[in-house]
């Protein structure tokens, strides 16, 4: 009802908002980052498309990235939370989805993290863009 869509619009207003340089609002500085990148470089991506894996579960994957040079589609998660234990648990298993499903990492898979000690290097990022997707 009416009131359910004020509540949730109401909690997401709550979180901070990180808006890329298209405009479009993403969940954190470091996906900010890594999105700004990927348009300076002139690189097509949608973020959080959707993508079926093989076990039947739908996934939002972080940025779905087309490899203009080969015209296919890579999948590009950001890992940000490996600190939390339960939040490494969850990776670990996507990234075992991920695998069953046909997704080769530096084939059509690529990932950053990042954690408190170690935040995202913005240089591994070029790299991959670099070396991934051009």
């Amino acid at each position: 009802d009416d009131h359910m869509v004020f509540i949730f619009q109401f909690v997401n207003d709550a979180y901070p908002s990180y808006m890329t340089n298209r405009g479009e609002r993403v969940r954190s500085k470091s996906e900010v980052i890594i999105a700004n990148m990927l348009d300076e470089n002139d690189i097509p991506y949608l973020y959080e498309k959707p993508v079926v894996l093989e076990n039947g579960i739908n996934v939002h994957a972080d940025f779905t990235v087309l490899k203009i040079s080969e015209r296919r589609e890579v999948i590009w998660e950001h890992f940000g939370l490996l600190d939390d234990q339960d939040y490494r648990n969850n990776v670990m298993l996507k990234l075992k989805e991920y695998e069953n499903s046909g997704y080769i990492l530096g084939k059509n898979f690529i990932y950053t993290f990042e954690t408190m000690q170690f935040p995202l290097d913005t240089a591994m990022v070029k790299r991959k863009i670099e070396q991934d997707l051009l």
